[in-house]
């Protein structure tokens, strides 16, 4: 289960409502000490300045705002503004951190570290950064708390980043796993290599390209797709490999006019079917229009054209021997 964080909550359609105090149920809460009284005092003093209280579920637990319905307890009010929060008992305890780390009475440190080490146990596959973020404490002290705390904490080889995408936590091994299945299938295509390696395409993508410019033999066809705006050192290096002779040679359409050899007349339809297929330099208008959902499809696809091209050069030169 993974909540965005940067994504506004889901609230009931009927936005503010007016809750029952006696109805509403205080939870065992994120904080250490119980309440702080020095606030509560503070809330009764500015009453017509809070915001609305958060509950959740059938028995209306607050979220956030115990603070609040003290304060409103204790000033002989019947009700307090609330708002219902949509989700999961895990979404309304993270919903929780979130709010009391992001405004009001601020958590403290050690409930924070408190909070981190309760969201590690809920989530062990979440990396340091993203509950670190949601915490409000630095992915440093997360990662030690992760180590020192272990008991009870899952070990995974994956973590899912605050972005979402999960990533490898030691990406060395995943890059010889994914370098050993390339050298066993180099003609692979990137899902099929990141299924066997259990790494991401574009992790896959990313290894064969350092192998293949590490290649002296490194020609057009083999390499990668880019997926994302290379900065300028990125571009540059591609122009580079292309600045080699055979690689200019390989930008160039084939000026030769094939219906036009009469020694070919006799092959059919093969000169204006070699002519319609022919692929010069114009490929460069390309890259960058592809959407990325779709890179991966597209790269298969022009290999497999490379391979059975190359499949046709070999035969065809066979028979000349």
């Amino acid at each position: 289960m993974s909540v965005a964080f940067d994504t506004p909550v889901s609230f009931g359609v009927g936005g503010q409502e007016d809750l029952f105090i006696s109805e509403l149920r205080v939870g065992e809460g994120i904080r250490s000490g119980g309440l702080d009284e020095r606030h509560v005092e503070l809330l009764m003093e500015c009453v017509d300045t809070w915001p609305p209280i958060v509950v959740w579920g059938e028995d209306q637990v607050v979220v956030d705002g115990c603070h609040r319905v003290e304060a409103a307890r204790r000033l002989g009010r019947q009700s307090v503004v609330g708002l219902r929060f949509l989700g999961s008992p895990e979404e309304a305890f993270l919903e929780a951190i979130r709010r009391n780390v992001s405004h009001g009475l601020p958590l403290s440190v050690a409930d924070r570290r408190r909070a981190a080490r309760r969201v590690l146990m809920r989530n062990p596959d979440w990396s340091d950064r993203r509950i670190a973020s949601l915490c409000g404490l630095s992915d440093k002290t997360v990662g030690r708390i992760r180590r020192v705390g272990s008991l009870g904490i899952v070990p995974v080889d994956r973590r899912v980043g605050r972005d979402g995408k999960i990533r490898p936590v030691q990406p060395g091994e995943v890059r010889d796993r994914v370098r050993q299945a390339l050298e066993e299938n180099p003609a692979g295509s990137l899902r099929a290599i990141a299924a066997v390696a259990g790494a991401s395409p574009e992790t896959v993508r990313s290894v064969r390209a350092r192998l293949q410019m590490n290649d002296p033999g490194l020609n057009e066809a083999d390499l990668p797709a880019v997926v994302s705006k290379p900065s300028h050192e990125t571009t540059m290096s591609v122009l580079s490999v292309f600045a080699q002779p055979e690689c200019r040679n390989a930008q160039k359409p084939s000026q030769k006019e094939w219906t036009a050899d009469r020694a070919l007349s006799s092959c059919g339809e093969f000169t204006e079917w070699f002519s319609s297929t022919n692929v010069g330099g114009d490929w460069h208008n390309f890259l960058w229009t592809i959407p990325l959902g779709r890179v991966y499809e597209v790269v298969d696809e022009a290999r497999r054209r490379a391979a059975v091209w190359t499949s046709f050069a070999s035969l065809l030169e066979a028979r000349s021997r």
